[in-house]
């Protein structure tokens, strides 16, 4: 039975009623038909769990385990560990997928041979879906150091940053001990794709948008990462360096690093208060990561996310602040 079960989906939920129909009525008429669904309740509070349970009565694919509150980590690694499918995928509870997207990934990963295949995503918002156009339907293969690239560069981390919108081989995961990082609540999806693709060496890109981002949950995760931000940016770079200076990387990909630190400040400030918390945050941020003085801002969606962010946070009051701690602007090439 198990050696029949090509994709194991793996879904933690926390607290998602308003969501979960949607999201498991996609999963369920997949047009792939040989998986595995499990739900991982999270310790919900409103209706999640009856739910679930309601959904697993009528699809018996489906597998419901009911755990106390550990956060999305430890949810997800429990599910790792109880999948038989050949190959994981992960979707968040508030999130939904085109029918046709385990499919697609699955045959990106069989006709290539590779471990991971990613799709894009639609960063689903109240005025709609953002549509990408593809000049090419053909796959192609990402290596570690471009995804690395991308994924520090990409602006909010579009798809390169996710755990979701991807299959992974669980043999590959399980060989190579990948899991998420339980003492992370910021960003751990980044840490577990880059040791995912240093591992690896290489992604396979299937051009389709499959995956559908709820950018509306407003009692998501991310949002409730602001808190303490600083702290969270600090231990994920912190990782994140580790993981590069161990692979040997960090030389390739250092600029894009430090345009992904960068980004990191640029949302501090955003988060400041008043000035004088903007000079603080400031000050404190360029004597823990001086090398940023010396980014060069990549391409031009970072230059345009760049300039929104300034404006947005005074750029005359920011200007002030640079002079203050004679820091020069950072470089745009």
């Amino acid at each position: 039975m198990a050696s029949k079960i090509l994709v194991s989906v793996i879904v933690p939920v926390y607290n998602a009623e308003k969501y979960l129909e949607k999201c498991l009525t996609s999963i369920c008429h997949q047009t792939l038909r040989d998986i595995e669904i499990i739900m991982i309740n999270d310790g919900s509070q409103d209706q999640s769990l009856s739910i679930l349970q309601n959904f697993a009565d009528l699809d018996k694919r489906i597998t419901v385990l009911d755990l106390e509150n550990s956060g999305v980590s430890k949810a997800r690694n429990i599910g790792i560990d109880h999948a038989n499918g050949q190959f994981i995928t992960f979707v968040d509870a508030d999130d939904w997928l085109e029918v046709t997207m385990l499919e697609e990934l699955y045959q990106a990963c069989r006709l290539t041979g590779s471990n991971i295949a990613k799709c894009d995503l639609y960063w689903q918002e109240a005025e709609g879906s953002r549509q990408l156009h593809y000049p090419s339907n053909t796959y192609c293969t990402f290596s570690a150091i471009e995804c690395l690239n991308k994924l520090f560069t990409e602006i909010g981390e579009s798809h390169f940053g996710f755990a979701s919108c991807k299959l992974y081989e669980k043999s590959f995961l399980d060989m190579h001990r990948l899991r998420f990082d339980e003492a992370m609540s910021f960003a751990e999806d980044t840490v577990f794709l880059t040791r995912a693709v240093l591992k690896n060496q290489s992604i396979c890109y299937v051009p389709r948008q499959l995956y559908y981002y709820n950018v509306n949950n407003e009692s998501s995760l991310t949002k409730k990462a602001m808190v303490n931000l600083r702290n969270n940016y600090d231990v994920l770079y912190k990782k994140l360096l580790m993981e590069l200076l161990r692979a040997e990387v960090y030389a390739e990909v250092k600029n894009s690093f430090l345009n992904y630190q960068f980004e990191g400040l640029l949302v501090i400030l955003h988060q400041s208060a008043t000035k004088q918390q903007m000079k603080y945050e400031m000050q404190s941020f360029l004597k823990a990561y001086p090398d940023i003085l010396k980014v060069k801002l990549i391409n031009r969606n970072m230059k345009q996310f760049v300039f929104l962010k300034l404006m947005k946070m005074n750029w005359f009051s920011l200007s002030s602040t640079l002079i203050y701690l004679n820091v020069k602007k950072p470089k745009v090439i």
